[in-house]
């Protein structure tokens, strides 16, 4: 094919895609496209970001997601304090450790405009995993409540993928090679948390907890593979919850099972709602725990959960078993 068909049919197939960008253009993101491919990208390395965020901080529910994307995010959080200082200036003072592990995947099709020669649909495809790891302190303020301040470091890596239908999909592909498709991005991440707990007995072996958590956390761009996705950014997560517990009465191997039922609001406040489609949301749910101290050193039982998620803009579901250390 000669070099001016091959841009005149370029030019037929990105007219039909740019339409995209002004039909969004009320969208925290989004891609020019001309003759010779991108001409502008806004909010694309935030968005990327925003991926691994919701994955891979804690209290964000590990669950199934129904919005503009379908959403399902893989969590594995790891906590822990240790025994008071006993001696010097920190003295009560408990240290605190975490380690939160992330996987997301997320995808969303949608119509383009089309002139007949160019594509008539596009599918988005996001891969994020993460690594986020925190060290603090338990400083107790009487028996029931005590704040927690927290340094967090991590890092993390998002996919993006692209895939178009209809006439010359190939080539619409690679004009966005490396932003759209076959896109990746790098990030450090670095910042800190502080966390409120309460913790009470109602009474007849009735306990509840009450936990309030603000993250504020950087996402430096290490590497990426276009310039239009070196976006560094900051990020906040905010999440508090309620939690009832009590006895069943019932014994698995002469270990205590106790029920659980709990609330949690969460809210991502720098995160424009257009881009996961939602930024806050409920989840009510509840389940079982068992406890066995004595099994596994440093382990203090398990618990099986279920829940519903509800949200501006968002449904969801998670059902979820973990180990309590």
């Amino acid at each position: 094919m000669k070099p001016s068909k091959l841009r005149a049919m370029r030019a037929e197939v990105l007219t039909g895609i740019a339409a995209l960008a002004i039909a969004s253009s009320g969208s925290a993101q989004t891609v020019t496209l001309g003759p010779q491919g991108v001409t502008q990208s806004d909010g694309l390395g935030r968005a990327f970001q925003t991926f691994s965020i919701f994955g891979g901080t804690p209290g964000i529910a590990a669950a199934r997601y129904n919005s503009d994307f379908d959403l399902n995010s893989i969590q594995l959080p790891i906590s822990h304090t240790f025994g008071p200082i006993r001696s010097g200036p920190l003295f009560g003072v408990a240290p605190y450790a975490e380690i939160t592990l992330g996987y997301v995947t997320g995808s969303q099709t949608f119509p383009l405009s089309s002139n007949g020669n160019s594509p008539n649909s596009l599918k988005l495809s996001f891969e994020s995993w993460s690594a986020l790891a925190g060290g603090g302190f338990d400083i107790s303020f009487g028996k029931s409540f005590k704040v927690r301040p927290i340094v967090l470091v991590g890092y993390s890596h998002v996919g993006g993928d692209a895939q178009f239908f209809g006439p010359n999909s190939d080539v619409a592909r690679s004009q966005v090679a490396g932003i759209l498709s076959d896109a990746s991005l790098n990030s450090v991440l670095l910042g800190g948390a502080l966390e409120l707990v309460y913790e009470a007995s109602l009474g007849n072996d009735t306990n509840v907890r009450a936990q309030a958590r603000y993250n504020e956390l950087a996402a430096i761009v290490t590497t990426a593979s276009s310039s239009a996705l070196q976006d560094n950014g900051s990020f906040g997560v905010a999440n508090a919850s309620v939690t009832f517990t009590g006895p069943t009465g019932w014994q698995i191997a002469t270990r205590d099972m106790r029920w659980l039922a709990y609330a949690k609001g969460t809210w991502l406040p720098d995160t424009n709602p257009s881009v996961l489609g939602f930024n806050a949301f409920v989840e009510i749910g509840g389940g079982l725990q068992i406890i066995a101290p004595d099994v596994v050193r440093g382990v203090q039982g398990a618990t099986v959960r279920a829940s519903g998620i509800v949200g501006p803009g968002v449904t969801g579901w998670l059902v979820s078993a973990a180990l309590n250390f």
